[in-house]
């Protein structure tokens, strides 16, 4: 089906037009992007410059890289770059909702994307969270149309912008398992275009560190011996969430929905709830990790209030949703601001006087 869609290019349009208004909003670097633009920096130097950190991502930095490499201001094109791909997560947030569900409940669902605090806010941080989201989303598009081969592979750079987007090529094999034993042969599909980027990585690591295994060793000690500041107890994400949409607990309605007929609605429901599971489960909680399954739980929401909308048969209860859909996005949109707030009144205390 062609893309044909004007009014989700508007929601991109302002989406893009307000992040580049705020840019003057992010006085400073955070400590993690500041490392990929170092690593970048590293690689095309062949070492001369930059730093270099073992437990890192490859794929971010090796693109921040190539902007110092042009002779770009890093930070600058770095977090227009990322905006960049926060608009393509909600285009392709879009299209998987009109593939799975219909076109409303796309174009609920990228809206909602689009004003998430969290979302809105991380898109110019310079963090892994968005540009992974990125290639997970393109992975899962090409899943259901059917195209293993190349969603394996970017769902394999997914992994190795961000670690943890293993979970979301775990979430669909294991739904290939569980529902579509016959088609194994896709499981295969996927798992050797997954494994393309994974191989480079693994004799990469073997080459430098002499343990293939190395940078996720680290990983995996970095997280049980760090983070201690954001330690949280297992109620943090359901009730910091309904900041970020007070009508979100929705969203596992319209997982119920989706999982009652065999189709691929599974795919993006295992991934939403294994994410979800594994954030609540870890003691470190931050808004920003969730970044990777707000899409897929914003399309949930927006499914299910298409459906109530649908069930609902006066008009006063299908006005009194319309009014809550509103409210809760301008409670978003609200909540959004304190992020701001926040990040503005920090001091650069390394600029230039």
């Amino acid at each position: 089906m062609p893309f044909r869609n004007k009014h989700v290019l508007l929601i991109i349009f302002v989406f893009l037009s307000i992040k580049l208004l705020t840019l003057g909003l992010y006085p400073v670097v955070w400590w993690d992007p500041a490392v990929s633009i170092g690593m970048g920096k590293h690689i095309y130097s062949f070492g001369n410059s930059g730093l270099w950190e073992e437990p890192r991502h490859l794929v971010w930095p090796l693109m921040l890289g190539f902007l110092w490499k042009l002779g770009l201001d890093v930070v600058l094109a770095g977090r227009i770059l990322e905006i960049l791909f926060g608009s393509f997560c909600i285009l392709l947030t879009f299209l998987i909702g009109r593939e799975l569900f219909d076109e409303k409940t796309a174009l609920l669902g990228s809206l909602f994307l689009a004003i998430s605090p969290a979302f809105f806010f991380f898109n110019g941080i310079m963090l892994t969270e968005i540009v992974s989201t990125f290639f997970a989303l393109g992975a899962v598009y090409l899943l259901i149309s059917k195209k293993y081969h190349a969603a394996g592979l970017l769902f394999g750079i997914a992994f190795m912008t961000r670690f943890l987007q293993l979970f979301a090529f775990m979430a669909v094999v294991l739904v290939i398992i569980v529902y579509n034993k016959k088609n194994i042969k896709n499981i295969i599909k996927l798992a050797i275009a997954f494994l393309i980027p994974v191989i480079v990585y693994l004799a990469l690591n073997q080459i430098l560190y002499g343990n293939a295994l190395f940078p996720f060793l680290q990983q995996i000690y970095l997280s049980k011996n760090t983070g201690w500041l954001n330690f949280q107890p297992i109620s943090y994400y359901f009730t910091e969430l309904f900041k970020e949409n007070a009508l979100y607990l929705l969203s596992f309605f319209g997982v119920f929905l989706a999982i009652r007929k065999k189709n691929n609605k599974r795919y993006i429901a295992a991934i939403f709830l294994l994410f979800f599971a594994f954030f609540n489960l870890i003691k470190q909680k931050e808004m920003r990790f969730l970044i990777v399954l707000l899409p897929y739980m914003y399309l949930f929401l927006s499914s299910s209030i298409v459906y109530l909308f649908g069930k609902f048969g006066s008009k006063l209860s299908k006005t009194l949703l319309m009014m809550a859909v509103a409210l809760s996005l301008a409670f978003s949109a609200y909540n959004a601001s304190f992020y701001y707030q926040k990040e503005s009144a920090k001091i650069n205390h390394y600029a230039e006087m």
